[in-house]
C-alpha cells in the first residue's frame, strides 16, 4: 500500500506573514486531538508550539509599518491630483471655447490610455505615470495644450507627487526587508519544528493510523496544498 505523504511545502521559503499563518493553523489542528497523539508526537508537538511563542512576537509586534500609513496618503494624493487634471480636461471637452475645447481633446487623447492606469496596484502605477512623464516633458504640443488650460502646473504637481510615493514606498520595502531580517533566526527554528512535526504525524499515519490522526493527517496536508501555492516562484539559473 502506497504511504501517506504529505504535499511538499517549504516553509522557510514563506514570507514571515505567512510562515505564521501556517504554523498557527497547524497548531490549532494538533492541539485539538493532542489526547489522541502519542507521546513522541506531542514532544515534538510542544516544541513547535514553545518556538512559535518565539517566532509570533516578532512577527506581530511591529507589522503595522509606520511607513504604512504614508504610503496611503501619497497614493491619495497623487490619485486626487490626476482626478483633477481629468476633470479640467473633461470640463474644457464640454466647453463653447474653441482653443481650449481644442486643447482639451489633444490631452483627452494623450492620457486616454492612462485615465484607468491610476487604479492599478500602487507601484505598478508610479511605473505606469514615469512613462506617461517622460513622453509628457518631450511632447510639445501636449505641454502647450496644457498651458492652454492651465493644467500645465497639475501636472507638474501631480509629477512631483509621484516621486514623493515613490520615495515613501521604497522606504517601506527596506523597512519591511529589515524586519524579515530580523525574524530570521526564529523563523528557522519554528520551520524545524514544523518540518519534524510534519514528519511524525505522517509517520503516525502509516504506522498508527487510528481515526483522529489520519484526519489530522488530512487537514493538515491541505494546508500544505494552500501554503505550496504561496511559496515564491524560483528563478531560472542564468548559465
Amino acid at each position: 500500500m502506497k504511504k501517506l505523504a504529505f504535499v511538499a511545502v517549504y516553509a522557510i521559503r514563506l514570507s514571515i506573514d505567512n510562515v505564521l499563518g501556517l504554523i498557527k493553523s497547524t497548531i490549532n489542528l494538533a492541539v485539538a486531538v493532542r489526547d489522541e497523539l502519542s507521546d513522541l508526537n506531542n514532544a515534538i508537538l510542544n516544541q513547535l508550539i514553545a518556538n512559535n511563542l518565539l517566532f509570533e512576537p516578532v512577527v506581530k509586534n511591529p507589522r503595522k509599518s509606520e511607513f504604512t500609513d504614508l504610503v496611503n496618503l501619497a497614493n491619495a494624493d497623487r490619485k486626487e491630483r490626476f482626478a483633477e487634471i481629468k476633470r479640467t480636461v473633461k470640463l474644457h471637452l464640454k466647453g463653447h471655447d474653441a482653443t481650449k475645447k481644442a486643447a482639451g481633446k489633444t490631452l483627452d487623447f494623450f492620457f486616454s490610455t492612462y485615465w484607468d492606469a491610476i487604479n492599478e496596484p500602487m507601484n505598478s502605477v508610479t511605473g505606469l505615470m514615469s512613462g506617461m512623464f517622460e513622453k509628457y516633458n518631450v511632447n510639445d504640443d501636449v505641454k502647450a495644450a496644457a498651458s492652454t488650460i492651465a493644467v500645465d502646473t497639475f501636472i507638474t504637481e501631480f509629477e512631483m507627487s509621484n516621486h514623493a510615493f515613490d520615495l515613501v514606498y521604497n522606504r517601506r520595502l527596506a523597512n519591511d526587508a529589515a524586519h524579515e531580517l530580523s525574524a530570521s533566526d526564529q523563523k528557522k527554528s519554528v520551520c524545524d519544528s514544523y518540518n519534524d512535526f510534519c514528519s511524525s504525524i505522517e509517520q503516525a499515519a502509516n504506522f498508527t493510523p487510528k481515526e483522529s490522526v489520519l484526519t489530522l493527517f488530512h487537514k493538515m496536508n491541505e494546508l500544505c496544498k494552500t501554503y505550496h501555492t504561496l511559496e515564491p516562484v524560483a528563478k531560472e539559473k542564468v548559465e
